[in-house]
Order: C-alpha cells, then structure tokens, then sequence
C-alpha cells in the first residue's frame, strides 16, 4: 500500500516542460545504448511530446499489469506442460486451444518476446497431441467441429498474424485452412458454391459430416425437431434402442444436413487468409457468403432463419419452418450463439469491403429483438428464443454486439441504441446467471421465465474477469457497458476501474493457480478449468489502448482503433515503459494520450491507424509546451497534416503528449504487414 500511495502522489506533482526537439537517433538514445535490430520507415512523419510530468495512476498500472503478466505467464505454462509443450491433462480441441488463446495478442500489445515464442510452441504442441493422441485433427486441423467451437479454436491462431505475419508456416496454414471452407480443396468440401451454403452445422479438414450423434444435441436442447418431433425430449428416451434409431436418422436429416447462421464465423477464417495475402479470391468469398445471408434475411420478412436446407432453401428439412436449427433461435443458448456470429461476419466483412451496408446484417437482427421487446416495471426485456407460440424467454439484453456495432459504425442510431438498452436495463441477475438451471425449451416450453432479484445494476462498475474460461456465458459482456458509458464521459474513473478488475483477477488466476499440488486431482483441469488459470487478461489493456472492444469471442477478428509498433525493437506493440488511453472516439477524429514512465531514455512508437492499417489519419492536432523570455511556460497548439495510415511519436523521459488524431476509416485495404514490411 506504501508503494501505491507513493505512485499516486508523484502522479499529482506539477509538470515541467521540455525543450522541442527535432527527431534524429541521436537525440533520444542514451550514451552507448544500441538498437542492433531497429527498422526505420521512410517518410515517416513525427511528432514529439514536449511535457515532462509525472505519470498518471492508469500510466502506471497499465505498464505494471503488462510486467506482472510478463513474469506469471512463464511460471503458468511451466507448471502445466513439459518443455515441449505437452501437456498431461488432455480436453477437447477448442478448450485445450483456449488455454492460451490470448497470448500472441498479448504480445502484439506490448507483451514480453517471450511470451510470443511460447504461445508458437504451445499451438503447434497442442496440434500435435491432438493430431497424433486424440486424433481430432487431419492436416491441422479440426476433422468434425461446429463453428461456434472451431471459432473458439482458432481465434488463437487469428492472433499470430497481428504478432508476426512473417511466420512462413503460418502463412501456409491460413490459406490451407481459408480453402478448406471456400470450396477450393478437394479433400474438404464443406462449402456449397451453388447455394452458398456450408453442407453440414459439422465441418471440417476431412468435409461436412452428415451423421452426429443426436443425444446430447436433444437432451440439452440445441437443437429441435420441430415441427416433425412436437413432444419435448425428455433424459432417459435414447434407452429405448428402436426410439433411438428413429430419432437418430431424423435428426442427422433434419439437423445435420444444411446451413446454420454459427458457420458465419468461418469469414474471420477465410479473412486470416486475406490479411496475410490480399488474395482478392477471400475477398470475394466473404462478400458472396454474407450476401447469401443477408438475403435469406430479407426472404425471411426480416429475420434471420436458422436452418438453410440442402439445396439453400430456408427451412428446406422442416416443412418450410425457418426457426428450430442447431444453435439457432429455439436452442439453449440462442442468441448468444447466433448473434455473436452475425457480429464477427459483419465486422469481417466491413472490413475486407470498406462497406458499411454489411453492419445492416447485425444491426438489422438487434433491431427484431429491440422491436419484439417489453417493459415490465420500467426493466427492458428482449425475448431470447423463439417456438411454436412466437418469442418467449425474454431478459435483460448485453450490450456485448451493441457496442461491437457502434465500434464499427460510429453512427448517432447504434449510439440511441446503446443509451435506450442501458436506460432500460436496471435490474439483475445478469441475464445468462442461470442459464443451466431452466427447464428444456426446445418446443417452447415458457415454465421458466427471467426475473429480477432487486439488485441494481451498476454499470459504470468494471468486474474482475478474464478473457476466456468463464464458465458464466455473460463474462465476456460485463464489462461492455462501463467502457461504452467511459468513451460517453459518463464513467470517468473507468481506466483506474477496467486496470483494478484485470489486476485483481489476475491476482486470483496466480493464487489459485499455485494453490495446485497434484494437478491430477484436479477433474477437468484442461477440458474446463485450466483456461479459467490463464494468467493473461488483455481485456483492460484492448479497451484503453486500442479504444475498442476485445475481438467477439467466438472468433471474431480484433478491430481497433489504432495499434502500436516498436521500431527501435522491430516489433509490434508499445514501446517498453509506454502507456496509452484513448479517451474519445467518433467517426473522424480518435484522441490518445501516450506516456513514457522512463524518468531516463527516450522512447519512439509508431501509431497505426486500425489493427490492420485499414485507417488513414489526415492530420494530428496536439499541444507543444516551451518557454519565453521570462521563462514562462507558454503552450502552442500545433497542428500536423499525416495522409497516411502510421506516423511516429517521440517521447523524451517522463514525457506524455495528447494527440487529437483525425481519421479516414476504413480507406485502405486492410493487412498484417508493419509499417516496415
């Protein structure tokens, strides 16, 4: 406590101001320092921070949140595998690739060389293990999987491309993985050219898979037989074995033939492949899947049906009825499933395309529940599923995909629609809290139904979480509001708040973590747990310095707002002892604080426009402090044209700089290659 009071007192000590110095290797390096791998960038323009202060507290805990993890993360892995990686608990394919899912982005935040490397070994040890023991993988990967698990799976593999796209075998990968669902390879064909439909919910390395085992689908309910099967399926029916072999060929007719909207998530696949190549073929494959989908939307009076049959007919297997599909509106999890789909293919696709009319494929499923929704008792309530009777299950909406939208958009609307949830949802529990405990819905059973415990929500609150191994679904989502209510200047201490959270969460991970004696006493250590001891939390640290949401979990691409390149280290990320926060976004102009802590060395950092250089920034506005005659400060507010998507920003010892940056977003063709590249 002596330490923190001590930091947060030097943060409050006057400012001095520096001398403007012009750039030059010189003049930030100290005597005999080296950068033997630095890079530099032609026509780069610069900027140079002229006031020297103290830190702020969010300054100060942003970089020692980085450090912490920078310690824990080794200490973590090398408890739970061997120095090849292997690890001696195994899981499913998207668990086991959870457990480290965040890694590469943490480095391409900022985080440790050695961090990058370890997660490269990981990946490959956990392909390994489930290729060869497991035998879940062919060609790397996954055989038979559903794209809401997949996107889980290969999310991780998404990240090595923002923390060095010039991994060959990775580059290999993505384009041998993206043509395994565009139709290209022979060995796969998941993908339907003609109809624009993957063939099967389960697809895969080896191609659709037409037979799945239909027990655990029915009696957890995710998915329906309706209206072919109208009684609900009770535990206990798959005994009788001629009752079993009825259901099980209907439902591999019913369920496993066609399309569901959870293979949108292959678009952030299939765009891996076109950050890494600009191959226009990805392109074009996204723009023509999420085109057929918004198409079946306008077909289907405007909503989203969640069974596509054979030959690309909505509600082909079910007498033409468009609800009932696997993971669709019927199923347990519902929206949270379908929607956070529909989030990752329209961000991938305004992304690739530069065109905001795919955000109409998220926006225009909000809208269906915001339209179908109620107010009892001055609570908001948004109907979660649909059956036989119409909507049903209604409870308080996240704001999870709304401020995805809104991130992407920056339109006035999506910002009504924010303000018009938050206003109306004020009661707990959190709408996912007893998820497990309702009865089988899948013939629109309404026996439960949501209700509010009398809690207050507090949504300028930021909650110890962290980024995956939840096992409550609404984790992901808590801290969505606080940062929307931040960047609206309603929750000013939300930088201090989100940094707290993350520590304190990470606090816990390593405690629980060392408290492990026998991790073979420990059930489902991998399959379940393990990800939940992930000692890297990168929530806090996308939301202040990229000033964006974390990438949708189930395999959304990130998309930020900027990014940060070392030059001096050749590297991705902020430099060593350099924070950020960005504090207010629109749709033209982003304003970013950045602070050097080093009281001794200069630091250089490249401001990218968007994680992948999509942005162009048209000029950058900041103030330049200097001294008159009197020896008075005397602050100038300078203004830099830029008309590109990086420029440079020199920051002298224990300098920050706020630098309000004016931006053309989405103007160029969006990549994995760094300023040097």
């Amino acid at each position: 406590m002596r330490v923190i009071r001590t930091l947060l007192a030097i943060s409050c000590m006057m400012t001095l101001v520096l001398p403007s110095v012009a750039y030059t290797q010189q003049a930030y390096l100290k005597p005999g320092a080296a950068f033997p791998n630095s890079v530099t960038v032609p026509g780069l323009v610069t900027v140079t921070a002229t006031e020297r202060k103290a830190p702020p507290a969010w300054a100060l805990m942003e970089r020692h949140l980085i450090d912490t993890m920078n310690h824990a993360a080794p200490e973590f892995l090398a408890k739970y595998a061997d120095r090849g990686g292997k690890m001696p608990l195994i899981g499913k394919p998207d668990d086991m690739y959870e457990v480290f899912l965040n890694w590469p982005l943490f480095y391409a935040l900022g985080g440790s060389e050695e961090i990058l490397d370890l997660s490269i070994r990981q990946w490959n040890a956990i392909t390994r293990e489930l290729t060869y023991t497991v035998k879940r993988l062919d060609r790397e990967f996954v055989v038979h999987y559903d794209w809401f698990h997949n996107a889980e799976s290969y999310k991780y593999f998404y990240y090595f491309g923002l923390a060095d796209p010039q991994i060959p075998e990775n580059l290999d990968r993505a384009e041998r993985f993206a043509m395994m669902f565009t139709g290209e390879d022979s060995l796969a064909p998941n993908y339907d050219p003609v109809h624009r439909i993957m063939r099967s919910p389960s697809t895969g390395s080896t191609g659709p898979s037409f037979e799945q085992n239909c027990v655990y689908a029915l009696n957890y309910g995710h998915a329906s037989l309706y209206p072919l099967v109208k009684e609900a399926f009770v535990p206990g029916w798959e005994k009788d074995p001629l009752k079993y072999d009825e259901i099980q060929k209907l439902y591999n007719k019913v369920v496993i033939s066609g399309d569901t909207p959870v293979s949108l998530n292959a678009c952030a696949l299939v765009a891996n492949a076109y950050l890494y190549t600009s191959d226009e073929k990805y392109r074009a494959w996204i723009v023509g899947y999420v085109d057929a989908w918004m198409e079946r939307i306008r077909e289907n009076n405007g909503i989203i049906p969640d069974n596509i049959g054979p030959t690309g007919k909505i509600g082909e297997n079910r007498n033409g009825q468009w609800w009932g599909g696997f993971f669709g509106w019927n199923a347990r999890y519902s929206i949270h499933m379908i929607f956070g789909a529909l989030t990752s293919a329209a961000e991938t696709a305004y992304l690739v395309t530069g065109d905001p009319k795919y955000l109409d494929l998220l926006r225009s499923q909000i809208d269906v529940l915001l339209n179908n929704s109620r107010t009892e008792k001055g609570q908001l309530l948004v109907p979660y599923k649909y059956g036989q009777d119409g909507w049903f299950d209604y409870r308080p909406y996240e704001a999870r995909e709304l401020g995805h939208l809104w991130n992407m958009s920056m339109d006035p609307g999506d910002r009504a629609r924010i303000d018009r949830l938050l206003k109306g949802s004020k009661y707990g529990p959190n709408p996912y809290d007893n998820y497990n405990d309702f009865k089988l819905t899948v013939t629109g059973d309404r026996t439960f139904q949501w209700k509010p415990d009398g809690t207050l929500r507090d949504y300028t609150a930021a909650v110890p979480t962290g980024d995956i191994g939840d096992e409550r679904q609404e984790q992901e989502e808590l801290n969505e509001a606080p940062r929307l209510l931040f960047l609206a200047g309603k929750n000013p201490g939300f930088p201090e708040k989100i940094l707290t959270a993350n520590y304190t969460e990470l606090l816990r991970r390593i405690e629980e973590s060392r408290s492990i004696v026998d991790i073979y006493k420990v059930p489902g250590l991998i399959s379940e747990e393990l990800a939940g001891l992930n000692p890297v939390v990168t929530k806090g640290l996308v939301f202040l310095t990229l000033g964006s949401p974390q990438a949708i979990y189930n395999g959304g691409l990130l998309q930020a707002r900027v990014r940060y390149f070392d030059p001096d280290r050749a590297r991705p990320g902020l430099p060593e002892d350099v924070a950020a926060l960005i504090d207010t976004l629109d749709a033209v102009r982003t304003v970013l604080t950045l602070v050097n802590l080093n009281a001794f060395e200069t630091r250089l950092v490249i401001v990218q426009g968007g994680a992948y250089g999509e942005h162009e920034f048209t000029g950058v506005r900041y103030r330049e402090a200097s001294r008159d005659n009197g020896g008075n400060t005397v602050y100038t507010d300078r203004s830099v044209p830029v008309g590109k998507k990086y420029f440079a920003v020199v920051l002298p010892p224990s300098s920050s700089i706020r630098l309000d940056m004016g931006m053309r977003r989405f103007a160029n063709r969006p990549s994995y290659a760094f300023p040097w590249h």
